[in-house]
């Protein structure tokens, strides 16, 4: 069914249950009568949609009422979000201090929000919408894949990093180590089993420094620095990238795959961490 007819159909059912109409003329739903003649729900949807913001309101309506009624809060859901709330509560704890920091995540939410419990709404609501997302990436994989691979140019990165007090200055043995993984990559030992032995990065260690498939929205900046991001994103298939200086430490990085096919296999399972359901704000229009 199309969007306007969706939408028409919506806003006939809103008035209806205030109490403005409940019949239909000639196939077309009637949302109110007067001397004049009928109004129908088209012409209200005409009507609304005839400037930006009238357009956004149908939309967001109509999203709103597939949301709620095709993907209900669940009790995961809510556990979920208050996982999330707690998550964010200690990032503001780790910044801000014991002492300083529930101040601090008061006035921001403010900015946006009545409340804690309507921030807490919001992030049920993101849940559901992820679920509708989710649904639609599994049903259109491949047309997703495709535009995803294009846009955000996914890539499979490894990682070295040797952790260093002052990259401005490091000590005789941070530099001794870092000499020490270089030689071996010269000489060509697997960049993953260096990796495993050497790398002070606990995230990646364990998985021989791979950081999985990476694409634009990844954020490597925040976590590692530009100066990653930037090489991680310019390097090719099988190439090392040179010793680059990032967050508390020395970076060596390597491009293992580029390739759409084996990218696409390992992104098949789509979940609601999938870099599928949030590299294009728009996927919903697709």
């Amino acid at each position: 069914m199309k969007a306007k007819k969706i939408a028409a159909l919506c806003l006939a059912s809103v008035l209806l249950l205030s109490g403005c109409g409940g019949k239909t003329v000639d196939g077309k739903s009637v949302v109110a009568s007067t001397s004049e003649g009928h109004v129908y729900a088209d012409d209200v949807y005409d009507t609304l949609i005839s400037t930006s913001a009238g357009k956004s309101a149908a939309f967001q309506y109509v999203l709103d009422q597939l949301i709620n009624k095709q993907y209900p809060v669940t009790s995961d859901m809510k556990d979920n979000a208050s996982d999330m709330l707690d998550s964010i509560k200690n990032s503001y704890k780790s910044k801000y201090g014991e002492n300083s920091y529930e101040k601090q995540f008061k006035s921001d939410l403010k900015s946006g929000y009545a409340s804690e419990s309507e921030y807490k709404k919001k992030l049920v609501y993101s849940l559901q919408y992820a679920e509708l997302v989710k649904h639609y990436v599994k049903t259109h994989y491949d047309t997703v894949f495709d535009d995803y691979y294009k846009v955000s140019t996914p890539r499979v990165i490894s990682m070295i990093k040797i952790s260093v007090s002052d990259p401005s200055s490091p000590t005789d043995s941070e530099k001794e180590k870092l000499k020490e993984v270089q030689e071996l990559l010269k000489d060509g030992k697997s960049f993953g089993d260096v990796a495993k032995d050497y790398s002070d990065d606990s995230t990646t260690k364990s998985a021989k420094g791979s950081l999985g498939v990476v694409d634009k929205t990844s954020n490597l900046t925040n976590s590692y620095g530009n100066a990653i991001n930037e090489s991680a994103f310019s390097l090719t298939e099988g190439q090392t990238s040179d010793v680059l200086t990032g967050n508390d430490g020395y970076y060596i990085l390597k491009c293992t795959s580029t390739n759409k096919e084996k990218i696409k296999k390992k992104l098949k399972n789509i979940t609601i961490q999938s870099p599928l359901l949030t590299y294009d704000d728009n996927i919903i229009y697709l």
